[in-house]
């Protein structure tokens, strides 16, 4: 559509007595998507918990999720353990309803509520399109589009893709709502819908908080929508005046909602300590930063959508690098003035299209690292901001195959028939690596640039195969499992720390707190507290070295004969665990248990004071005579 303000050809009335199939021809249209989506990822309710997320935040708290009733389980989420990182209620309450029926230790019924809401958001986005613009046929493309993206692979085949997929369905269910409310005629129908966009609203941002920007899309959508519907000609100017001031005081609650949701998420982040995780740029530097790496995030997101390739959990690029090479500043800065230049173009001459292009940057604002640097990319980012590429990408692809040269027509069906299948075998291929934690990240390590964390993952994953072969006695599987975990540990070191002459970076931290676990349950506690100090010192102040510091130094004093270094132990125990509560419970008083441990190592640091003419000077437990870091 480039001008004119006559509906579309596929809008025009059907006949005076159409027949049953073209009267319910959305219902069963969108029905039909539903039931394709469930077909590809039906194989994932049978898969497993892959130990990245899910087990830490879902296996590992039975008080949220495994209590004896259902009220019992949404009793303890929304009071006794709120608040939480993350207001996902309504995620939690789906896990809750899930683990009463299913199980709370069986994956089947968390993957397959994921697979159930997913249908229904790709039959939903059909709805919703041909609601906004009542063209059949775009609608139709632009959700099959959307069904084959192989980046939905994660969110959906993944546990904790949950709130992605519940965020999606109830803003899309906001989106559907507010078309009724502009086009209904009564003002109790538009308070009533405007009433039920706001439910909507509310239940999307209690499902993931990356929907706080998401009434900005609803003030875009209630604003072009007669541009979207073709009552107005695309490059018709903007209608300024009352009709806008009347939808953004429509859009005030959603703003008050996002923003006292925003100020809670910030103030608990902020006391958890996850601004204090080593990021230290602030002001210009931080936004040389944003500058130089977000745009090239969005190249990889581009690249995702229609020709994926290596798919994966974390991307480990873009990244932050010391300093940047000529060629990224400059595809950086083009970026952004070509993205600038394209938004300016399209809100002047086509503001059918500049809906969805204002609408994928609003949705990805959340994601642009603007406070804090964390992940640069990810699939599950972009599982429902993808749409509004596929309608550009759709609406000027059925403007190139009414041309009519046949040139354009055969090149962007080649290219559509390209991108499909490209997307739908990077679906099925990427989704059988989603059955375990074992399967998906022996996948990651094999990747072209693999990262450390796909070597940790992988370790841990045998770390509690091992220690379920210990509950159960099962001693074959415990040696298979501690050797697989060493094997795996020693890969990644040899991969991330070649040159063993300089120190090791950062980044593998935590490859060594693993490590030490395998050499304690060896019976060499020793070596096990130099991993656990290397650790230390490549990644200072995380609680759980600490809590393992303190357990080991407490093991290593019942072992050594040497009073003064019995002292020294039992010291470096105690200012271990007093650090890792503060770390771990921060202003929060530490449960019951906790707090009698901590008294039963005062206790012993008093029992086994030595004369004051045979005192040694109070270790802070970070040196140990005669135990090097980097053996």
């Amino acid at each position: 559509m480039t001008s004119g303000t006559a509906p579309p050809a596929d809008t025009v009335n059907p006949p005076s007595k159409p027949g049953l199939l073209r009267r319910h021809r959305n219902l069963l249209t969108g029905c039909l998507l539903m039931v394709i989506a469930w077909g590809f990822y039906l194989p994932s309710v049978r898969y497993g918990f892959v130990y990245y997320d899910d087990v830490r935040i879902l296996q590992d708290h039975p008080e949220l999720y495994g209590q004896p009733s259902l009220p019992a389980d949404l009793k303890a989420i929304c009071a006794t353990y709120f608040p939480r990182e993350e207001p996902l209620l309504v995620r939690d309450a789906t896990w809750a309803f899930d683990s009463r029926v299913f199980g709370f230790d069986n994956p089947f019924g968390y993957h397959l509520g994921n697979v159930l809401l997913h249908g229904v958001v790709v039959a939903l986005m059909f709805f919703f399109l041909f609601a906004t613009t009542r063209r059949y046929g775009f609608a139709l493309a632009t959700a099959t589009a959307y069904l084959l993206l192989a980046v939905h692979t994660e969110p959906v085949a993944w546990i904790m893709g949950r709130k992605d997929i519940l965020s999606a369905l109830f803003l899309l269910l906001a989106l559907c709502a507010q078309t009724q409310r502009l086009t209904a005629k009564s003002a109790v129908a538009q308070i009533g819908w405007q009433a039920i966009t706001l439910i909507c609203f509310v239940l999307g941002l209690l499902s993931k908080i990356s929907a706080l920007t998401f009434p900005f899309m609803l003030f875009l959508h209630a604003v072009l929508l007669p541009y979207l519907r073709g009552e107005r000609s695309p490059d018709a100017p903007l209608i300024w005046g009352r009709g806008l001031v009347r939808e953004f005081l429509w859009l005030t609650p959603s703003l008050i909602v996002s923003g006292v949701i925003y100020k809670w998420y910030q103030r608990t982040v902020a006391e958890m300590g996850i601004f204090d995780r080593g990021y230290t740029a602030h002001g210009l530097a931080h936004a040389w930063n944003l500058l130089m790496v977000n745009p090239m995030g969005f190249w990889v997101d581009l690249r995702q959508i229609f020709f994926p390739s290596h798919l994966a959990v974390l991307y480990s690029w873009p990244a932050l690098q010391a300093a940047c090479p000529p060629g990224q500043i400059t595809i950086a800065l083009a970026t952004v003035a070509a993205a600038m230049g394209i938004g300016v173009w399209s809100f002047r001459r086509r503001k059918d299209i500049f809906f969805y292009y204002a609408a994928f940057f609003v949705l990805m604002v959340p994601y642009l690292n603007l406070i804090y640097i964390g992940i640069w990319v990810a699939d599950r980012y972009i599982y429902f901001s993808a749409f509004c590429v596929l309608a550009i990408a759709v609406s000027l692809a059925g403007e190139a195959l009414q041309r009519p040269q046949r040139v354009w027509r055969l090149g962007v069906l080649t290219l559509g028939l390209v991108c499909g299948a490209i997307n739908l075998f990077q679906k099925l291929s990427y989704e059988r690596e989603w059955r375990n934690g074992e399967t998906l990240w022996q996948y990651h390590i094999t990747l072209p640039r693999p990262q450390p964390k796909a070597f940790e993952n992988l370790a841990a994953y045998y770390y509690a195969n091992f220690a379920s072969a210990v509950s159960r006695k099962d001693t074959p599987l415990m040696t298979a499992s501690l050797h697989k975990m060493d094997t795996v540990i020693q890969a990644g070191l040899a991969e991330f720390w070649r040159d063993r002459q300089q120190p090791p970076p950062a980044e593998m931290s935590y490859l060594f707190f693993l490590q030490s676990l395998t050499q304690e349950v060896k019976g060499d506690p020793a070596a096990a507290l130099a991993s656990l100090l290397t650790s230390d010192r490549l990644h200072p102040r995380f609680d759980a070295t600490n809590l393992n510091l303190s357990r080991v130094y407490h093991k290593l004093a019942l072992t050594v004969q040497d009073p003064r270094q019995r002292e020294t132990y039992f010291r470096a125990a105690r200012d271990r665990f007093a650090e890792y509560i503060t770390l771990a419970f921060r202003d929060r008083p530490a449960p019951p248990e906790v707090r009698q441990e901590m008294a039963g190592l005062e206790a012993e640091c008093a029992d086994r004071t030595l004369p004051d003419n045979l005192q040694t000077p109070p270790a802070d437990g970070k040196q140990v005579p005669r135990v090097s870091p980097l053996n």
